[in-house]
């Protein structure tokens, strides 16, 4: 009798010393990214990764008077026209076209000196099959801020003046645009929080707080043990006792 009871205390013993080894103590997820990739319009037709855009920017959370480079990767498609890159925040907003060059690659930097503290949000618009681009700015983007569909010749919003749409909105309404019936134009999108010298940690919390509208990354977070330091300790000593017991029980 005493032999069994030996022996199930050590089976159980072994038991939870396996678990103990097969338990995770700790892993971190995957860092943040500044990176986003591309978005192709619900009834695109676009399968794979032909066309493709993806882009980058050089920091999430520039100072004033920092230099900010957006670049990225397009390829598939008609690029002859490029891809079209729009930046906007508050009545803030530039919209320039910019050459793929052979490897697919493209870049801009912006100056920001004279921009003021904001979030400014960031679409890049590959042309893809018809090299076409079927949302843009009434006059190809020159002092304007009426949005179009150049299919249809339909004003969709405008940045500016009576009605307009700023920010979040802004952002949600291009995005909207660019994902209508009918048009083939794909898309990234991303965001970056221009902060005063000196505002950074306010930045920070500004960033958090604000209202997400694009694949904005999270902070990188850590997977801890289920289990405390001290239970896992005190189970390998009472495995490592009851071990010990039922050797010598059965000898």
């Amino acid at each position: 009798m005493k032999k069994s009871v030996s022996l199930g205390i050590a089976v159980i013993a072994l038991v939870l010393l396996a678990a103990l080894v097969v338990l995770p103590v700790s892993g971190v997820a995957s860092a943040p990214t500044n990176a986003a990739t591309t978005i192709f319009p619900a009834e695109s037709g676009v399968t794979g990764a032909k066309p493709f855009i993806s882009a980058t920017i050089s920091s999430l959370n520039p100072t004033v008077g920092d230099s900010v480079t957006i670049s990225g990767i397009a390829t598939g498609g008609n690029l002859t026209e490029g891809v079209q890159m729009w930046v906007f925040a508050g009545n803030y907003l530039n919209v320039a076209h910019l050459p793929v060059k052979a490897d697919g690659t493209f870049s801009n930097t912006y100056q920001t000196a004279a921009l003021p503290p904001a979030m400014y949000y960031v679409f890049v618009q590959s042309p893809a099959a018809d090299g076409k681009f079927d949302i843009d700015l009434i006059d190809a983007g020159i002092r304007t801020g009426q949005v179009v569909n150049t299919r249809t010749n339909a004003m969709i919003f405008n940045f500016t003046g009576t009605g307009s749409v700023h920010d979040a909105s802004a952002s949600q309404a291009l995005s909207d645009a660019l994902n209508q019936p009918g048009q083939d134009d794909i898309f990234t999108k991303l965001t970056t929080q221009l902060t005063a010298p000196g505002a950074a940690s306010a930045a920070a919390i500004t960033t958090a707080a604000a209202p997400v509208t694009t694949a904005v990354p999270a902070a990188a977070t850590t997977a801890k043990s289920p289990l405390p330091v001290e239970v896992t300790a005190g189970a390998l000593v009472i495995s490592g006792c009851c071990a010990a017991l039922f050797m010598r029980k059965t000898h």
